[in-house]
């Protein structure tokens, strides 16, 4: 069992990895195609948004069905979206609208892969063995995400944006293959079919209380990630530095793995210790840092980097181990729809984190502005405070030490 769960996690890794190429390519080109398509701040921040817009739309819905069908199934499905979406933007995007319809099919694919991976993990992985496995199969966001800022960081350099979004198909196109011949099926039994019965879901306060605490982290994940990279070109100009599009990818590629770090370490601490206590430091100490970031903007660039480097490896601490709280807390045959609600509540942070750095960007001057990406550092940084306080008066009603 050891050598299986190990060989299927990493299969399911790999695979997903693949499945985020295109995670990253709206992010790094923002600056070219605010120019490119005259974009507000605020609609870029829409198309930075909305991929999160279309996984909160269809996660109900796929997660759900992996209560009632083989999970790697769903997965499949999740993965030829992602396809359409990457070379239907490649091909079609012209502008804000085309732009934000194909951006929403990525979203919908990772909806489609991202939970349903970790149902195929729970489907055929003993219990004893899922705790140590779900930390290093969450991480594949972090790796994911960091490989396509990277990759299309380094692109940039040599193709335009069209053929950007072309390789990040293919490489979707290659996942695909690795789950069809590599994972194998299973029956799922009839006793667990609960297919969109939400019911137990919302009677457990304290699934609720991990679920309400994850929206606040996507919050500040998402906004970070759909606009540090306008944030460092800032910096950079702010700072009278110097630095390329690749070794602006490289270093938020770096960030991600550091991310995936910390998430695993992070996990494991919360395991040990306590989540409650070890996610309201997090959340703390991560506010501090994020909301002196926008302070920091014109100091030395590589000092700078170091600041969000930190602030980075902080921002996914806590991922890993508020998931899994939500996963131990599911009742049982209900773990799908448990993972939906999680998915649906927990990722709409994600929706709301990059259109409102847009927003208040707009609002306080724009992106050539120090006040406004310092009121945009202190927004991203104080979401995850609003749900701190929710998580804790939701435990209390549970009471939970």
């Amino acid at each position: 069992m050891g050598d299986y769960f190990l060989r299927l996690t990493f299969i399911l890794i790999i695979a997903h990895v693949l499945v985020l190429a295109s995670f990253a390519n709206f992010a790094v080109l923002l600056p070219e195609f605010v120019t490119l398509w005259s974009l507000t701040n605020t609609e870029a921040g829409w198309i930075g948004g909305i991929i999160m817009a279309g996984y909160v739309v269809a996660v109900p819905i796929l997660v759900s069905m992996t209560d009632v069908i083989d999970a790697k199934k769903v997965f499949i499905v999740g993965i030829l979206l992602g396809v359409v979406g990457s070379f239907g933007f490649a091909f079609y995007a012209d502008g804000f609208w085309s732009a934000l319809f194909f951006r929403f099919l990525s979203g919908i694919s990772v909806a489609g892969t991202y939970m349903p991976g970790l149902q195929i993990i729970n489907d055929r992985v003993d219990v004893d063995h899922r705790e140590r496995v779900i930390p290093w199969y969450l991480g594949t966001v972090g790796v994911g995400t960091g490989l396509s800022f990277f990759i299309t960081g380094w692109l940039a350099e040599y193709m335009i944006w069209n053929d950007i979004f072309v390789v990040a198909g293919l490489l979707q196109a290659i996942s695909l293959f690795i789950i069809l011949t590599l994972v194998p099926n299973v029956k799922i039994e009839a006793s667990r079919r609960r297919f969109f019965d939400f019911r137990p879901v919302f009677k457990n306060q304290l699934a609720l209380a991990y679920i309400v605490a994850y929206a606040g982290h996507t919050f500040e994940l998402f906004a970070f990630r759909a606009w540090v990279i306008a944030l460092l070109v800032f910096s950079v100009m702010a700072s009278e530095s110097t630095a390329t599009r690749v070794q602006l990818g490289t270093i938020v590629a770096g960030f991600s793995f550091l991310g995936v770090a910390t998430s695993i370490i992070g996990a494991k601490i919360a395991y040990l210790r306590s989540r409650k206590v070890f996610f309201q430091f997090v959340v703390l100490f991560s506010f501090a840092i994020g909301a002196s970031l926008g302070f920091l903007l014109d100091i030395n660039f590589p000092i700078f980097l170091m600041v969000v480097a930190l602030y980075s490896g902080l921002l996914m601490a806590d991922s890993a181990a508020l998931t899994a709280g939500t996963v131990n807390a599911a009742p049982d045959g209900a773990l799908g729809v448990t993972l939906a609600v999680h998915s649906v509540i927990g990722f709409s942070g994600g929706i709301l984190g990059p259109l409102v750095i847009g927003l208040v960007l707009d609002l306080s001057g724009g992106q050539g502005s120090q006040t406004a990406w310092t009121m945009a550092c202190l927004a991203m940084a104080g979401g995850p405070l609003v749900t701190l306080a929710v998580f804790k008066l939701m435990l209390r009603r549970h009471h939970q030490p």
